[in-house]
């Protein structure tokens, strides 16, 4: 058998190549399923986070307001609203029932959901009524340049608006300005002041 392959040498480099590849094949699906174990820990470790929240902020009581810290504050009451809005068997019927606080608090836990790495993909994953909402919101909370970027891009996305029309380039150039002007945390601190001083919408 030895002297046959030693008559025949490519047939090592064949049966090396062959070994080779199999070894670099299940490195990568070695890697592969790692990166997929780590990712559905994350998304486990998120669900469980959010349970939390939910559960901490199902009754929300005047004291709980006070010391709650204003990310926390922000996402518990958030949670709570989508989840209320997500279980009813008319999504948008329920969403019309909330009042004007809980909408706005509503729209903006999604724009930070969906938008808080780029606010293009805010626009370009929601519709109406929900971009109107939080264009609305972001107008009673924000001003000056930030105020400015959420209205263009709300109108670049906008299939009825015919005054801005849609550019990738500049999309991306907005989202970036965006990005160095506000952070998910300001939107938060922002939002759980409209909780502070509007305790009464929401409990």
């Amino acid at each position: 058998m030895i002297q046959y392959f030693l008559e025949r040498p490519y047939l090592i480099l064949l049966m090396a190549a062959l070994i080779i590849l199999t070894l670099f094949v299940c490195v990568k699906a070695g890697q592969a399923s790692s990166r997929r174990s780590k990712e559905v820990e994350k998304i486990m470790k998120k669900l469980k986070e959010e349970n939390r929240l939910r559960n901490e902020f199902a009754v929300l009581t005047d004291s709980l307001i006070k010391n709650s810290e204003p990310e926390r504050l922000f996402k518990g009451v958030a949670l709570n609203l989508q989840k209320q809005v997500s279980d009813a068997e008319d999504m948008n019927s329920e969403f019309d029932k909330l009042n004007d606080e809980q909408k706005n608090i509503y729209a903006l836990s999604i724009v930070v959901e969906d938008g808080s790495e780029k606010l293009s993909e805010f626009f370009r994953a929601n519709g109406q009524p929900l971009t109107e909402v939080a264009l609305s919101a972001f107008r009673e909370i924000f001003e000056g340049r930030a105020a400015e970027i959420f209205e263009t891009e709300y109108k670049m996305f906008d299939s009825d608006n015919e005054d801005v029309s849609f550019s990738a380039e500049e999309a991306e150039k907005l989202d970036a300005e965006f990005a160095g002007l506000l952070s998910a945390n300001d939107i938060s601190a922002a939002v759980s002041r409209i909780i502070s001083e509007n305790p009464e919408k929401f409990i």
